[in-house]
């Protein structure tokens, strides 16, 4: 029997992952994959090294200030990050984005490279199917978030912000259930 071994190429052209990205702090530009780079109205000859502020301004206002925020944030304490944003309209319409990454410092230059993956929310976010799906969509999503709350919270030691997002998390697996049941009914527990 062959061996079973999953195929890369295949499996990013049917996920959602556009391909790698790269941010360089010290000169503030920035690689993206082929298509990343289109989605962000980035020419192709920009690609290998576009300034931020390039791709910037595909990104809605509101969301371009947030992740320039988070991008030079990463690029300064070296933790992962991810950061979701959306796109101006263009010929495909918005889009729904995230970059997952984190920084490195290369040991000997001391060079600092923010890089990752990016990923196409856009799908999951457009309401598809009937409401109770979407409703399942979201409800699901808030689990993820709230899980990486939990995650996020144990390094503040601050146990009364803990009990809060532990609370969040159980009212969160309620809805979940209820949403698994097929009844979006409020029961009181």
């Amino acid at each position: 029997m062959p061996a079973f071994e999953p195929d890369l190429p295949s499996a990013f052209a049917s996920s959602a992952c556009l391909g790698a990205w790269a941010h360089d702090p010290g000169s503030d530009r920035l690689a993206l994959s082929p298509i990343l780079a289109r989605l962000l109205a980035v020419p192709d000859d920009a690609a290998a090294g576009a300034p931020l502020t390039l791709a910037l301004a595909a990104v809605e206002a509101e969301d371009a200030v947030r992740l320039e925020s988070v991008l030079r944030a990463a690029g300064e304490d070296g933790r992962p990050f991810e950061a979701e944003f959306r796109t101006r309209p263009g010929p495909g319409g918005a889009r729904w984005l995230r970059l997952m990454g984190r920084c490195r410092r290369d040991p000997d230059t001391g060079a600092r490279t923010t890089q990752g993956l990016a990923f196409d929310l856009t799908e999951e976010r457009r309401p598809v199917g009937s409401e109770g799906d979407q409703a399942q969509r979201q409800a699901n999503r808030l689990a993820d978030h709230a899980a990486a709350m939990k995650g996020l919270v144990a390094g503040l030691r601050n146990p009364p912000l803990a009990r809060l997002v532990d609370e969040v998390a159980v009212e969160i697996g309620h809805e979940l259930a209820r949403r698994l049941r097929g009844t979006g009914e409020r029961q009181m527990h």
